[in-house]
């Protein structure tokens, strides 16, 4: 019995190693030349009425490259506003900078050129702000956790369509007690802070929804199609941890309200999906381009910042 044990392990280990050795056989390494892929030129511009108009022009890299983006460094790019020319006035590493401010109803046209390159252009339109008053946000004290509740009344243009890209930010600034290091911090951050909307035609799940968040967003993308010229009412809550800290907070609120152009929505659109934890194991999303060569986008954003400030909602009892 002994014997027969023996030659069982020696059948046994001698299987083994056959198997290991035909698996390793089947391996086939297949070579890949990162420095043989021709680089794309990747235009980025969101011309908005908040801010003076830069353009980010740079190479592209491959996907498995987590270098930075290398500057293009020699590229003439000009923009028509209204059919008048704006020459670039100065350039930061990959950023054109420009003396131009939009303003709504703005067409513009994007020129840029590279030595060895097709040229690149690009059109949009600076979309219309709608008539919206001062938000008015309030604190309900009265629950276990603080809700900040933002009340918005949008009046949206009739007769046109519209896209809405709504968000909030809120800034963090003061000393916070580090207990690892047992020590104050300066701290000054900002965050996109997530919020409850219970606005059923404009919560659409497929666009706004983060992954397991169920009815909470950190943003809000939707068109008019259900409210076309309407005085649109949104309430927006926000869940306000109470602080206990010693040396309390100092938290700056803001809403930002955006109009964008018909590329800026599917833009945005289709950059919030890429990002989405549902599309890990999908294929690559393809994000929407409107050059006429390379890839990149030049979409037109009409924006305004409301500073909340809020007050404590009185009891009615």
């Amino acid at each position: 019995m002994k014997t027969n044990k023996t030659n069982f392990r020696i059948f046994v280990s001698a299987f083994i190693f056959s198997l290991s050795f035909i698996l390793a056989s089947c391996e086939k390494v297949v070579e890949f030349d990162i420095d043989e892929t021709e680089r794309a030129i990747v235009v980025n511009a969101l011309p908005n009425t908040d801010s003076l108009l830069f353009v980010n022009i740079t190479y592209s890299r491959f996907f498995l490259d987590n270098g930075p983006f290398e500057a293009v460094t020699n590229a003439s790019v000009t923009v028509d506003v209204n059919g008048i020319p704006y020459t670039s006035t100065q350039r930061d590493g990959a950023n054109y900078l420009f003396s131009y401010r939009s303003t709504a109803g703005d067409t513009l046209t994007l020129h840029v050129n590279i030595p060895g390159h097709e040229s690149i252009t690009g059109t949009t339109i600076i979309p219309p702000l709608p008539d919206m008053p001062t938000p008015v946000a309030e604190i309900d004290t009265l629950q276990p956790i603080d809700s900040g509740d933002i009340l918005i009344s949008l009046s949206d243009p009739s007769e046109m369509e519209n896209y809405y890209y709504i968000y909030l930010t809120e800034r963090d600034s003061g000393i916070q007690w580090n207990m690892f290091e047992r020590k104050w911090d300066t701290i000054d951050t900002v965050i996109h802070p997530y919020f409850n909307c219970l606005n059923h035609e404009i919560t659409n799940a497929d666009v706004n929804v983060s992954e397991g968040m169920m009815d909470y967003f950190n943003s809000l993308l939707f068109s008019d199609r259900q409210i076309d010229g309407q005085t649109y009412e949104i309430k927006l809550s926000l869940m306000m941890l109470k602080d206990t800290a010693e040396h309390p907070l100092l938290k700056e609120y803001s809403l930002v309200v955006e109009s964008l152009s018909p590329e800026a929505f599917r833009y945005i659109k289709e950059v919030n999906a890429s990002q989405s934890m549902t599309q890990y194991f999908a294929e690559p999303t393809q994000i929407f381009s409107n050059l006429s060569s390379g890839i990149g986008i030049f979409a037109g954003i009409a924006r305004r910042e409301y500073p909340l400030t809020f007050t404590y909602k009185e009891s009615t009892e």
